[in-house]
């Protein structure tokens, strides 16, 4: 008969087979498997395993699949008869459920004598186990476990049968011919994320940049993938609310306007499933005497836990983090349809609760453009940005994403920290957030406020030397005070909002372009000098709409 002990360190130990109403073969581990991580909280599993079957009708089961997988996306493969039921059961054999499911059931408690160290057994009945505590009936009446001051343990001498130290899935088989067969079982298993970080070191001219990517990639389920094989999907799929039957745990997409928010969700339901997994103990009782329950943190948005998976379960046995570089080489990028692809190139374990790092981009000599700018709009009028104070320009990067430039790689939302090389050592100068970025696409990233340089605005709302029709006019002197030892260039932006989407530019002492639209003046600023930017906007009723 098995035998399990809960003390101190909570020690569990066998787990009964489940009795089958009809001939079952269990396959215990996979032969090979692959993982494919996306950024929405999820990856699809598939697995290679071999099985030997009969000829009879037969329940196939399938030992270590990951906890949080969706039954309802469960595939099965290459074996050549049909199937007629599928069925996943999973209730973990932890100390929680243990406590729980032995209810009424006699145990041994076993207690350290102080002075002698001698072990002293009695029988106990677990007559109440819960959040609050557990309660012992013993010969002398009712007790409070970790309450009589003496080291103590239990040790059950049966497990209920419901319990099992791993989750199972199965399905069950219409008769067929027998022999062996290599399947594939493939389903989607929640708790996996990956995210992408890019670390930019400038060189001396701020022309050129070697630019390195680093993929994070997380296992936040109980399941160890041993010599996967892992691919990574850079891309937005359309999913659905859990609560709708679908994959997404952090809300549907069409709940969100744009990329940014969506990304927002991502990282908040990553946030939420991190703080799941470090709040998901209420075996907080076994610390102490009563009272010994410790109420979690409140979340924003609580994770949903419909399918008993890794949200907001009981037992509680958080393994520690892990933090593995993958070799420092680089992934080998691939277009797939409509997502971009990357894949690790050798087999590579992923263990439960864990975050591995590898390099997927190496880009020496990448050309970038390094200059200042200013965004102004034309109904804003000074109030804002401006309002009466100098202003310091943004420090800009602009790019290309372009092989002939240095990059030509689809590059993956991340966030970008730049560094400037220095005699004295490499110095941060600031970090900007990437959204995705296609091949051909042009970006550019903020990274920091410009120092001495200096932006004054002076504002003339009823300009002199302007028509008397009915538009609105507005003239804009603009004084750049630069403190630098050499020029500078430095770009000017001028947008129109929606109360003037008819503005144009009438005068200017320097002559704009249209960068995207917008009305762009690009020139340098010399150094240890006063330059001006003069211009006058006209704002037009647009008229009545046909």
């Amino acid at each position: 008969m098995a035998r399990s002990h809960i003390g101190w360190a909570l020690a569990l130990l066998a787990a009964p087979a489940l009795a089958a109403a009809q001939p079952e073969i269990v396959s215990r581990a996979p032969d090979s498997v692959s993982v494919t991580i996306y950024r929405d909280l999820f990856a699809l599993v598939t697995e290679t395993r071999t099985v030997d079957l009969p000829a009879e009708a037969v329940t196939l089961s399938f030992d270590g699949v990951v906890e949080t997988l969706i039954p309802d996306s469960a595939v099965v493969s290459d074996l050549g008869r049909d199937l007629q039921e599928r069925n996943y059961d999973y209730d973990r054999l932890a100390p929680a459920s243990l406590l729980r499911r032995s209810i009424g059931r006699e145990i041994v408690l076993s207690r350290v004598m102080p002075g002698s160290g001698r072990i002293m057994q009695t029988r106990a009945t677990i007559a109440a186990a819960d959040k609050h505590g557990v309660t012992l009936r013993t010969a002398d009446g009712l007790e409070a476990l970790q309450c009589s001051g003496l080291p103590e343990r239990l040790t059950f001498e049966e497990i209920p049968g419901d319990l099992r130290p791993e989750p199972r899935l199965s399905v069950r088989l219409a008769a067929g011919s027998a022999g062996r067969r290599t399947l594939t079982l493939s389903y989607i298993a929640q708790g996996f994320a990956w995210s992408s970080d890019y670390v930019a070191m400038l060189d001396a001219t701020g022309k050129s940049l070697d630019l390195t990517g680093w993929v994070t990639l997380r296992n936040l389920t109980q399941a160890s993938l041993h010599q996967a094989q892992v691919q990574l999907v850079a891309g937005n799929l359309n999913l659905l609310d859990v609560v709708d039957g679908g994959s997404s745990t952090f809300g549907a997409t069409e709940d969100f306007e744009d990329a940014r928010e969506l990304q927002d969700a991502r990282e908040q339901g990553l946030a939420e499933m991190d703080e799941a997994v470090a709040n998901t103990s209420d075996l907080e009782f076994l610390r102490g005497c009563y009272p010994l329950y410790f109420p979690k943190p409140t979340v924003t948005r609580p994770p949903r836990d419909w399918r008993g998976g890794i949200f907001g379960n009981d037992y509680g046995e958080l393994e520690e983090v892990v933090v593995t570089g993958l070799r420092g080489s680089v992934l080998s990028p691939e277009n797939l349809a409509d997502y971009h692809l990357y894949r690790v190139p050798w087999p590579t374990d992923l263990n439960a609760r864990q975050t591995k790092q590898a390099v997927f981009l190496q880009k020496p000599r990448v050309r970038v453009d390094r200059f200042y700018a200013v965004k102004f709009s034309a109904d804003e009028y000074g109030t804002d940005d401006f309002d009466g104070q100098p202003v310091a320009p943004a420090v800009m990067l602009s790019f290309r994403n372009e092989r002939a430039r240095g990059l030509g790689e689809p590059l993956p939302a991340g966030m970008v920290r730049v560094f400037d090389r220095a005699p004295e050592g490499n110095l941060f100068v600031g970090e900007s957030s990437l959204g995705d970025k296609s091949v051909g696409v042009p970006f550019e990233l903020e990274i920091a406020k410009a120092l001495d340089l200096a932006i004054e605005l002076e504002v003339d709302l009823a300009p002199d030397d302007v028509p008397d029709d009915d538009a609105d006019y507005a003239s804009f002197r603009f004084s750049i005070h630069s403190a630098k030892q050499r020029a500078v260039p430095l770009e000017f932006r001028q947008t129109f909002g929606e109360e003037s989407a008819h503005g144009e530019i009438i005068h200017s002492n320097r002559r704009p372009t249209r960068k995207s639209g917008v009305y762009t003046w690009r020139f340098d600023v010399p150094p240890e000098a006063v330059d001006t930017l003069t211009y006058t906007v006209r704002v037009a009723d647009p008229g009545p709409r046909k």
